[in-house]
């Protein structure tokens, strides 16, 4: 089950809507990492306001979260009720994208046992994909990763980007996928592509430094692109600046700079502490 809920996370830090101070404090305290007490904040919210999707949804991101470090038993509880959380969020809103995708993932990784469902994670995706392109194959194309089927995850980005030839999004979703299959001059091609058609969104300027540190190539160009979008301030749905600063730590520590990498690798850990991969690295560059 931990997929899921890892997965979760990145997911709850998009755009919500209709705030309420306990949905604030609560999704705050999911920004922590203190779940417990998220959970205890977002189940008053929801008794506060039982039609509201928001605290729905966060809700069940958090129960997910705790069934992470929990007993068997009790993961299982969890679990489940993170899922009823997540439909409840979309009956009370069909399109909070953010809790069909959560249900997708939960159906995809949840064995038939407690209610996983490839049918169930299939028809969320098709929901997905009628309200927002981008977000559909992505949504697609993680049930096929997870079924190692990556030929069929590049197709559903392929396809969006024939769709789409002008959108940044839609470039970069292709980016990600290639990258997935460490093709790295593909993914390099679609991320620059994200950036020439858009300047302005700096999303395009992480993933070309991103691609960049891990091919192992054209250094350079990731490290300016890296600098450029560390200068901005990212929206919730894009790349913290935690992990544009690792990237970065990467690229000086791959060019011999370690002095600067260990630099880079501590600020990202101020930002994010919990991040094994850069505990490591700084660990080889100290």
């Amino acid at each position: 089950m931990r997929t899921v809920f890892v997965t979760l996370f990145v997911a709850l830090a998009l755009p919500l809507t209709a705030q309420t101070p306990l949905i604030d404090q609560g999704r705050a305290l999911l920004e922590k990492r203190d779940y417990e007490h998220a959970t205890e904040v977002l189940e008053k919210a929801v008794a506060a306001t039982p039609k509201n999707a928001d605290a729905h949804y966060l809700l069940g991101a958090a129960y997910g979260e705790q069934a992470m470090t929990a007993s068997v038993f009790s993961r299982v509880s969890l679990a489940g009720k993170a899922k009823d959380q997540f439909e409840a969020a979309v009956q009370a809103d069909p399109n909070h994208l953010d809790a069909r995708m959560a249900l997708v993932q939960w159906y995809t990784v949840a064995p038939a046992m407690i209610g996983g469902s490839a049918t169930k994670a299939m028809e969320q995706a098709v929901d997905i994909k009628k309200r927002d392109a981008v977000r559909g194959a992505a949504a697609f194309a993680y049930i096929y990763n997870n079924d190692k089927k990556p030929e069929l995850a590049r197709k559903e980005y392929v396809d969006l980007v024939r769709q789409q030839p002008n959108s940044p999004r839609a470039h970069l979703g292709l980016a990600t996928s290639y990258l997935n299959e460490k093709n790295f001059d593909a993914a390099a091609h679609e991320a620059e592509t994200a950036v020439k058609l858009d300047p302005s969104y700096l999303p395009g300027f992480f993933w070309v430094g991103r691609i960049a540190a891990g091919a192992g190539a054209n250094y350079a160009r990731g490290e300016e692109a890296l600098k450029k979008y560390l200068g901005y301030t990212p929206k919730r749905d894009e790349p913290g600046l935690h992990r544009a600063h690792y990237w970065l730590g990467q690229i000086y520590e791959k060019t011999g700079r370690k002095a600067e990498a260990k630099a880079s690798y501590e600020t990202s850990l101020k930002l994010r502490p919990d991040q094994k991969d850069v505990t490591e690295a700084l660990k080889r560059v100290s």
